[in-house]
């Protein structure tokens, strides 16, 4: 098991991977129609002007658009609230599932370039595609207020729009609407998951006829047909190609997937408390936790939660213990495991995560003394996350506090039953002491990791909310095998290319292979990305592929002085798994890098690799990264509470 930071301490800058967060890179859309005057627009007055500043010079429209998008919230004007009465119209500024249904319908009846990002905020570009849908519907004035009138025309608009396009499958049917069906199918519990190859194969086969019958209750033909898509397209939202006016487009959207969880992999054995009591904390919101629970475990008299493990605590401590696990007056895991069984909620705790990920075919982890630390406590108006950081080396700046508060501080917990609802702010602060994550800071603009940050980042407004997502346990959303991203993001696989270049996937894998017996990742890219495969179904294909091959071994390889020098490298036995074997076989370059890229899958979160990926249902911090705190908002207040963005 190797440590994320030791292991990536240990790459000489030169050779490590470009930083899915701190590497921007322009993408090679630019939004038609956002032109210099929209430009303009939000610099002089949208709530992403402060944002802008830091784009890199050569961010094309597109993205200085998507940012904007991105930045709705503060600064915006006063929003109706959610569930205002629809005279008021929705506007710019607003957030919510109206928002939410008019983005998609919008993007659908194509008042805006590119499909909007459906995060239910009413942002510059939601305004001006509904400017755009009153213009083409004669709505007149055009004031980009979704006000009822407009909301019923674009209603019927969508309402008129044809049904997708489907193709009807059958065994050897290739394409993205097979993939589509895959997707679908995988989310509505397909056993064993299929793959999102775009092939439908004898795996597939079986698990139509058993959709057949379990769904549609009809004899088994083996055949997605119109009934089935009908179905199939009911039940989960999904991509498809249709034809919107008059241009068809992909409209591929998420596929949700049963639910995120986002969190790295907890180490088996381990507990999310940190031993408090004597070789522990012995003060803090550990201690406060310990009390309330102890309290709530029937301590006579009942203790006074101040975080500070004294005598009192210490003997209650020692009763609860009495009888149940070995009386020790020390809170370990076996104590933690028994409070938690007569007592699992409080409204202040501590959290020590010991977990690991595997990442681009390596496993990396924060375990030990590097395990995630941080607290939080349910206050009268807000839930507020505490990460303690020591910070050795160079000062950290003033500005890495405020980056975290501006990414992290976007949702709240909504309980609907109750309608109650309970802001979680998230906050790094300075500290040392065995509940602070140290973070040891470096001069210079290098690839940044969980355990070092570099003082002149100039990507800090990214990157630090990124690793202050590690310090909270959560784990990278990039290059991920499919299962891992299904569990991190809890979506499909997305189906992104599903032709390919024109070239046998078996041709591919094969050339790989001989990449990887040379230890030449320049080859390695020149037989995927240099051959025209991308990321998606096609791509799945070769990993497909390339399973079947005979394994072989990578010779071992002999130091040599040089110049410059080659360090010895042992013997690598190739495994069939192409992800783990590109990995293990290929210097740590970035050529390396871009071929496990486009062999595995990223998502575009603030904890993915948004520099590389564009989803634009998916950017920024999610709901899923702070479904940890709306479990603990249910423990102590009781319900079900879910996050929504404030």
């Amino acid at each position: 098991m190797t440590d994320a930071s030791e292991a990536l301490d240990r790459l000489p800058p030169e050779r490590k991977p470009p930083d899915p967060i701190t590497t921007r890179r322009p993408g090679p859309d630019v939004l038609p129609g956002a032109g210099n005057a929209a430009i303009a627009r939000m610099l002089s007055g949208t709530p992403a002007a402060p944002a802008l500043a830091e784009l890199s010079p050569f961010a094309g429209n597109a993205q200085i658009a998507r940012l904007a998008e991105q930045g709705d919230g503060a600064g915006a004007p006063p929003a109706p609230p959610v569930g205002a009465p629809a005279a008021a119209g929705v506007r710019f500024g607003a957030h919510g599932e109206a928002v939410r249904d008019a983005q998609v319908k919008l993007s659908r009846v194509q008042a805006s370039a590119l499909p909007l990002t459906e995060d239910g905020r009413f942002g510059p570009l939601t305004e001006a595609a509904v400017r755009t849908f009153q213009t083409t519907a004669g709505i007149t004035p055009v004031t980009g207020v979704l006000d009822p009138v407009t909301q019923a025309r674009l209603d019927a608009a969508f309402a008129a729009l044809p049904p997708p396009v489907r193709a009807v499958l059958t065994m050897g049917s290739t394409g993205a609407d097979v993939a589509f069906a895959q997707q679908k199918l995988n989310a509505l519990g397909a056993s064993p998951r299929l793959a999102v190859n775009a092939v439908f194969d004898g795996s597939m086969l079986v698990a139509v006829i058993a959709y057949e019958i379990a769904a549609l209750k009809r004899f088994p033909t083996g055949t997605v047909d119109a009934a089935m898509w009908a179905d199939l397209d009911a039940k989960v939202k999904g991509g498809f190609v249709a034809p919107e006016g008059a241009v068809a487009r992909n409209v591929e959207q998420d596929t949700p997937s049963d639910t995120a969880n986002s969190l790295g992999t907890q180490v088996a054995g381990t507990s999310l408390h940190p031993v408090t009591g004597v070789g522990g904390l012995t003060q803090g919101p550990a201690v406060q936790e310990l009390q309330q629970k102890l309290n709530k475990a029937g301590a006579a008299p009942p203790l006074v939660v101040d975080g500070v493990f004294g005598p009192k605590t210490t003997a209650a401590l020692q009763a609860f213990q009495t009888g149940k696990v070995p009386v020790t007056g020390t809170a370990d895991k076996a104590t933690w495991d028994a409070l938690d069984a007569v007592a699992p909620g409080s409204t202040v705790g501590a959290v020590e995560r010991q977990w690991t990920e595997v990442v681009g075919g390596a496993t990396y982890g924060m375990t030990g003394a590097s395990a995630s630390r941080y607290s939080w406590e349910i206050q009268a108006k807000r839930m507020l996350v505490t990460v303690k950081v020591n910070f050795t080396g160079l000062p950290a700046p003033a500005a890495w506090f405020s980056h975290v508060q501006t990414a992290w501080n976007q949702y709240m917990g909504v309980e609907p039953a109750s309608g109650k609802q309970m802001p979680v702010d998230f906050r790094m602060v300075r500290g040392a002491g065995g509940d602070a994550s140290t973070v040891n800071v470096v001069a210079g603009t290098g690839r940044a990791n969980a355990g070092t940050w570099y003082a002149a980042d100039p990507n800090a407004s990214s990157t630090v909310p990124h690793e202050f997502g590690h310090l909270i346990g959560l784990q990278d959303e990039y290059q991920l095998h499919p299962g891992d991203y299904v569990r991190a993001t809890g979506h499909e696989p997305p189906v992104g290319d599903a032709t390919g270049p024109g070239i046998p996937p078996a041709t591919i894998a094969t050339n790989l292979q001989n990449a990887m017996v040379a230890r030449n990742s320049a080859n390695a890219r020149a037989a995927s990305t240099g051959a025209g495969v991308r990321e998606g179904a096609f791509a799945q294909q070769v990993v497909a592929a390339y399973a079947k091959l005979a394994t072989t071994t990578v010779p071992a390889v002999a130091a040599a002085p040089g110049p410059p020098p080659v360090p010895a490298q042992p013997a690598v036995a190739l495994t069939g798994d192409l992800i783990f074997d590109l990995n293990a076989a290929l210097p740590d370059d970035n050529d390396r890098y871009a071929t496990i890229q486009v062999f595995s899958y990223s998502s575009a979160s603030l904890l993915g690799d948004p520099g590389r990926e564009f989803d634009p249902h998916d950017h920024g911090a999610q709901p899923r990264h702070v479904a940890e705190f709306m479990a603990i908002l249910g423990q102590a207040l009781g319900g079900t509470w879910e996050a929504k963005r404030r």
